[in-house]
């Protein structure tokens, strides 16, 4: 349980980092809903106020060291943190700030499936460049912050390329965890504009499939775990027996408990059950539940979107963001699981 406070953060910043990303792409396009972009823009600043409340209060070592991490680069995850927490806020007021004009959302949104990024940056008006360059840098800071974190955390699993794959992984999850957060609400608001273009969803879907796949090759590459459990003292009766094993931990103690016959003593054991599931266990179902079954639902809900069945898309999406979050879970639980022994 020690280790959920840290795989918790993790996973909200991958939440975080992610789901802009894939809103700033989407917005990038110019063929999104402006409704939908005004509310995910307000929805991910929330997400990352309480990213940055879980850091502050559960997942911030005062000794990263300790736990076998890279002291230097997890020091830099907090104001990294705060930086894109509060670029945020000038780039949702910008969005509030840019009001197309009216009767011109659906031209401007058929025009801008046909122009090139470049042609509709040129032609548009000051206060959308302004939204574009402080979305891009939001994007780049929490991309930053997701690497450093990643950086920091990689000594966990080091045996291959110094833990480079474990940075992939970390930096692939966070794309396919905001993306699959980004294409689910985007499903929804087709429900509401069953007319509206289906182009953004397949987009973001594509972008899912993508990050899945990246994901799961470094996940198989990471190796196993190196780090050296936190040493802790911990005082035991004379006698003690512990036994370690990937089903958890048994522990054998003798005691001593007086008997009717004066002079008599009786030894009694207590024993610890086995954990009903091992980390190989684990490890299966993130693999097979974390990313191979939302790579196939992901698979399914592109096929829909291009026959514009939005409706099943939506719950086939629905389906895969349960299942991309039980990924991630597991994956970073098990990740920091051995630091704490």
């Amino acid at each position: 349980m020690q280790a959920l406070p840290f795989a918790l953060f993790i996973v909200m910043l991958e939440l975080t980092a992610g789901s802009f990303v894939s809103l700033y792409l989407l917005d990038l396009r110019g063929d999104t809903s402006r409704g939908f972009v005004v509310f995910q823009g307000i929805l991910y600043l929330i997400f990352a106020a309480l990213t940055l409340l879980t850091l502050s209060n559960f997942a911030s070592p005062a000794s990263p060291a300790n736990y076998g991490l890279d002291a230097g680069w997890i020091q830099a995850q907090g104001p990294l943190l705060v930086i894109f927490t509060l670029l945020l806020l000038p780039w949702n007021v910008l969005l509030w700030r840019d009001q197309p004009a009216q009767g011109t959302v659906a031209k401007s949104a058929k025009k801008a499936a046909r122009e090139s990024l470049a042609t509709r940056l040129a032609a548009a008006p000051p206060v959308r460049k302004a939204r574009f360059a402080a979305g891009a840098l939001a994007a780049v800071v929490g991309i930053a912050t997701l690497f450093v974190v990643a950086m920091g955390y990689r000594t966990l699993a080091a045996s291959r390329l110094d833990g480079a794959f474990v940075v992939v992984a970390l930096l692939a999850g966070g794309l396919a965890l905001g993306g699959v957060m980004t294409a689910m609400l985007l499903g929804h608001w087709y429900l509401n504009t069953p007319t509206a273009s289906g182009k953004p969803l397949e987009f973001v879907t594509v972008l899912l499939l993508g990050a899945l796949a990246v994901e799961l090759l470094a996940s198989l590459l990471v190796g196993p775990a190196t780090v050296h459990a936190h040493l802790q003292t911990t005082t035991v009766a004379p006698g003690t027996t512990i036994v370690t094993g990937n089903g958890g931990i048994a522990i054998s103690t003798p005691t001593v408990s007086a008997t009717p016959n004066a002079g008599e003593r009786q030894i009694a054991t207590q024993e610890n059950h086995q954990a009903p599931l091992g980390q190989g266990a684990m490890a299966w179902l993130q693999f097979v539940m974390g990313l191979l079954a939302p790579l196939v639902l992901g698979a399914v809900a592109l096929y829909l979107t291009r026959g514009r069945s939005f409706q099943s898309a939506t719950g086939m999406l629905y389906l895969c963001v349960s299942f991309v979050f039980l990924g991630e879970i597991l994956a970073r639980g098990l990740l920091v699981g051995p630091i704490f022994g």
